[in-house]
């Protein structure tokens, strides 16, 4: 029996030969870094050989702000210099060029892998490597990202500020995170999609099923970051490009099941590690990296739910509050829409901040301190320590009052609290019948 590989031809093996070498220079440092991703240590406080892990790799992150803009100046001649990096946006200019640089790498060493390795039939055992390497990152970040999923912590229910939001100042990408945040339900079944999908990858026999969920469920986040301007655009695609290059390979077989409606061949099962020893090692491995990833996720997620998800900490006077009297050194100030100054409501959301908005509508976030015991609040414009100011406050489940000199100006203003519930989103509920549609 022939147990010689069959030679690729010469399509598969300078597309391998990219793919290898796109995926290995976009996903670097990786695994040399999966102790960084998924450390169980206190990021805060970690050992010191662990500092010196995340000092290695900070390094290379050095060198790619240096070299990046390098590019963008001399090589793709752009106006203006690369100064922001990645931060919340995955799509900044340093994104783009960085991925341009990539692939003008890529493409560099495919032509110098296929000149000086022109003579090999097939790459079967780099081919097996390179799948494991991509079933476990993509694994990992669909456990990640479907995790903060199913515990409602990606999407957020609608803050207080959203709910009077008009609809028409809401941005593309606001509108879908309220969209999937308004309801637990949707995004814990979107989120289990992500993490049953990134847990089949991490096994062999189940890696075609896995991918296939994955295509599916990415292919949707995909279309929410483009059309709803979503700026997680490029590593979204990646994600989907690595899914769709892990089930590459059945793409024929499942063409003749789905579409051709007859039956095709079993795929034959190629092992990276034949050795027990080696085996018993790669098992014990898998296992770490399993057990880890979907440890730190969720507690990580713990961690996120108490500061800032369903599960944090309200302020002590946390809601909505419209002025119903606004005195300013003893002169009452009528609620004129053209007053930039007085107040029109309160917003009381997370402790130690609030959101104000005067009468024109527009808003502005203070530092909000308030000491419950001596009935005091200390307020001032976030990052502007000089105007602070500290004022008594009263308060009961209808009311709230405060006094004091802000801003070298004498004032006693009103507030009537705001009942959330009757907010038609809040209270609409789900019904299972519905005589007339109900959109408003």
């Amino acid at each position: 029996m022939n147990t010689m590989p069959k030679p690729w031809s010469l399509l598969e093996k300078t597309a391998f030969r990219f793919f290898c070498c796109f995926f290995l220079i976009y996903l670097f440092p990786f695994p040399l870094n999966v102790l960084e991703l998924i450390s169980p240590f206190d990021s805060d406080n970690p050992p010191k050989f662990i500092k010196w892990y995340y000092t290695l790799f900070g390094y290379y992150d050095t060198f790619l702000h240096a070299f990046i803009p390098w590019v963008g100046r001399h090589i793709l001649h752009l106006a203006n210099p690369i100064t922001i990096f990645t931060n919340g946006s995955g799509d900044t200019t340093y994104d783009y060029v960085a991925l341009f640089t990539f692939f003008m790498l890529s493409i560099l060493a495919t032509i110098i892998w296929s000149v000086l390795d022109r003579r090999r039939a097939s790459y079967v055992k780099a081919h097996i490597a390179l799948r494991i390497l991509i079933r476990y990152i993509l694994g990992f970040y669909m456990i990640s990202y479907g995790f903060y999923k199913v515990f409602h912590l990606q999407m957020l229910s609608p803050y207080l500020t959203q709910l009077v939001q008009p609809f028409g100042d809401k941005s593309p990408m606001g509108l879908a995170w309220s969209f999937v945040g308004y309801s637990k339900g949707f995004s814990a079944f979107t989120g289990w999609g992500e993490v049953i999908g990134g847990l089949l990858l991490f096994f062999r026999r189940t890696t075609t099923l896995g991918s296939l969920l994955v295509i599916v469920v990415i292919s949707n986040v995909v279309a929410i970051n483009f059309f709803y301007d979503v700026p997680v655009k490029l590593f979204s695609s990646m994600l989907l490009l690595m899914a769709v290059f892990l089930l590459a390979p059945d793409a024929g077989r499942l063409w003749d099941v789905l579409c051709r409606n007859r039956p095709t061949y079993p795929r034959q099962t190629k092992y990276f590690f034949t050795g027990t020893i080696t085996k018993i090692a790669w098992l014990v491995l898998k296992i770490f990296f399993i057990g880890m990833a979907i440890y730190t996720t969720l507690n990580t997620v713990q961690k996120g739910n108490k500061q800032y998800g369903d599960s944090r900490t309200l302020p002590h006077y946390y809601g909505i509050y419209n002025v119903s009297s606004w005195v300013k050194n003893k002169d009452t100030v009528p609620p004129l829409v053209t007053d930039p100054k007085r107040w029109k409501r309160l917003i009381l959301q997370f402790p130690g901040y609030a959101t104000v908005y005067t009468m024109n509508d527009s808003s502005k976030n203070y530092v909000f301190e308030v000491d419950s015991t001596f009935k005091t609040a200390t307020i001032y414009p976030q990052g502007d320590t000089t105007q602070k100011s500290k004022l008594s406050i009263q308060g009961d489940s209808s009311t709230l009052m405060i006094a004091g000199l802000l801003m070298n100006d004498s004032v006693h203003i009103t507030f009537q609290k705001q009942d959330i519930s009757k907010f038609r989103l809040i209270n609409r509920g789900f019904h299972w019948i519905n005589e007339y549609p109900y959109n408003r």
